[in-house]
């Protein structure tokens, strides 16, 4: 009887002992399902961030393969290329990139640049990050951002820069940019060759002050700028003035003020012709 008195204490110190257990076991279980969703909550977050990404993100291995891609891309590519080459799956090609970039990534560097696509002819601004896994291995995240419309937008600006610059510069007629304070900011050959200067840069570096150096009558730059004020351009306004050579002539200017955004002039731009000529057949 003692004997079996104390195989029964031992065995409800046992079951005590087990209850403990499943009481920790528990314990532990509810830690890590608390962890389980907190991981859950970072990588939906993760994912929400990465989806709400205007523009295409992947991430590769240093073989190329592919491991993720967000659904931007995986609309553009037509399906989910998960394992195959980037270059394939990317641009359509049967070896690596001419202009890859991985070897520097895979360095630890983080490199941007541009890049028209032979798939599609279209121009990408790319951010190639590395990533840096716990078991030493790294993968490539690139970023990737659809830049066509600003590129063509940028190459037509240039174009009309161009054109304006041929305009300006061969016109035969005086073409000047000019603060409303009377300095100028512009002026092309015709107008430098029609005050006898050698040139635009000769002429902007010695005239600093149009109404004083140039206005034979400094009142008709006032005429000038309180009908600039009152209507925004003048056309037809005449005024005699000086050349650099400190001999007179008449000129006719048709200007406009350039106002920006708020309501503000910028600057006057405008043209002039020498009718000397005319003034000296009424005379």
């Amino acid at each position: 009887m003692p004997d079996e008195k104390k195989t029964k204490e031992e065995l409800l110190a046992e079951l005590a002992g087990m209850d403990q257990q499943i009481v920790d076991l528990a314990r532990t279980v509810t830690k890590y399902q608390r962890l389980a969703e907190a991981w859950r909550d970072l990588w939906e977050q993760f994912a929400a961030i990465v989806e709400g990404f205007d523009g295409f993100i992947y991430i590769c291995s240093q073989n190329y393969e592919v491991e993720y891609m967000n659904q931007r891309f995986i609309d553009r590519t037509g399906y989910y290329p998960l394992g195959q080459k980037c270059y394939k799956a990317l641009h359509d090609r049967d070896d690596i990139c001419p202009w890859c970039v991985n070897d520097r990534v895979f360095k630890g560097e983080t490199v941007r640049w541009e890049v028209q696509s032979p798939k599609d002819r279209r121009w990408y601004y790319v951010i190639n990050t590395p990533i840096k896994h716990p078991d030493g291995t790294m993968s490539k995240m690139a970023m990737i951002q659809d830049i066509t419309e600003s590129k063509e937008a940028e190459k037509a600006r240039k174009l009309a820069e161009e054109k304006y610059r041929g305009i300006f510069e061969h016109a035969v007629v005086g073409i000047y940019q000019s603060s409303a304070d009377g300095r100028f900011l512009s002026v092309n050959p015709a107008l430098a060759q029609i005050f006898g200067y050698a040139s635009p840069g000769e002429m902007l570096a010695s005239i600093t002050d149009i109404s004083r150096q140039l206005y034979v009558d400094p009142r008709r730059r006032d005429d000038f700028s309180r009908e600039m004020r009152d209507e925004g351009l003048v056309k037809g306004f005449e005024a005699q003035m000086y050349r650099r050579d400190g001999s007179r002539i008449w000129v006719a200017i048709n200007a406009r003020a350039v106002i920006n955004e708020e309501g503000e002039v910028q600057y006057y731009e405008g043209f002039v012709q020498d009718v000397t000529e005319r003034h000296q057949g009424e005379s």
